[in-house]
């Protein structure tokens, strides 16, 4: 490594532009990715989203450096890069090689990610229009709507479905407790059915006041046979569980994979007491 290779990876952006001062060919020893990959990291800690880690340089001494890089031809090698350059006619010749518009660089970061850490409103609506995925997340589980600052980016990127890392866990945590509630649910509909085929009474009123939807858990049937509550009393003939699921106000119209009712079903076996 010489002393201006040496100069960069200890990002003394300072020194870098003094040395290319006196000498511009020292451009095309530096690698793109380097200058944008920096330009998109010092931007997130600037928006408070990472810290940058010790050796690093003046932020405005690195943006200079990469307007003059740019004036001597530089320019991004993928999606990330010229995003992080700001280069969007750069971006469309990329895609028009036929670059994807999701292509990732910087820890599976795309170009509407960088963008939106740049907080550029043009790039981001670019990306948006060229159908860039805007609920694409990197490594850190951040979209892009994690990465701006901009109130009017945030906008355009909500109304495009853009999630923040918290709204997505509270969705999460909203999809796991509904999902807990609903096996809770479904055991307290299997222990109704259980008590039904006994006819105990009691065990389907307890059964009832533990079910968080009572008029579920009442009208239950098993997918298998589409038997509900009903068919079992008509089942068993007993005439007490069949008068208590009907005051409950049980669907007695309901039909099993047969086509028969809880009453059509006691017909056919002779309990006519129902």
């Amino acid at each position: 490594m010489n002393d201006f290779d040496d100069i960069i990876f200890n990002e003394q952006w300072d020194r870098v532009l003094e040395e290319i001062s006196k000498d511009k060919s020292l451009i095309g020893q530096i690698e793109p990715y380097d200058l944008a990959w920096k330009r998109f990291q010092y931007q997130i800690a600037e928006n408070g989203i990472e810290e940058l880690v010790l050796p690093y340089g003046n932020f405005t001494d690195l943006l200079k450096l990469i307007e003059i890089c740019k004036n001597q031809g530089l320019t991004g090698l993928n999606i990330p890069q010229a995003t992080a350059f700001q280069q969007l006619d750069q971006i469309k010749i990329l895609l028009n090689q036929g670059h994807e518009i999701d292509e990732q660089d910087f820890g599976e970061r795309t170009g509407l990610l960088v963008a939106a850490a740049l907080n550029d409103v043009q790039l981001v609506n670019f990306f948006i229009d060229n159908g860039a995925f805007v609920s694409f997340y990197d490594q850190d589980n951040l979209e892009a709507i994690d990465f701006t600052t901009s109130d009017e980016i945030k906008k355009i990127l909500n109304k495009n479905n853009g999630r923040t890392k918290a709204q997505r866990q509270q969705d999460y945590d909203e999809y796991c407790d509904a999902r807990e509630k609903l096996n809770v649910l479904r055991e307290i509909n299997l222990s109704f059915m259980k008590a039904a085929e006994k006819g105990d009474i009691s065990q389907m009123e307890q059964a009832l006041k533990n079910s968080s939807m009572d008029f579920m858990t009442l009208n239950f049937a098993y997918p298998i046979n589409g038997w509900t509550a009903l068919h079992f009393a008509a089942k068993n003939n007993d005439k007490r569980a069949f008068e208590f699921l009907v005051s409950k106000g049980i669907d007695t119209t309901k039909k099993n994979i047969d086509g028969l009712t809880a009453l059509d079903l006691a017909k056919t076996l002779g309990n006519n007491e129902l």
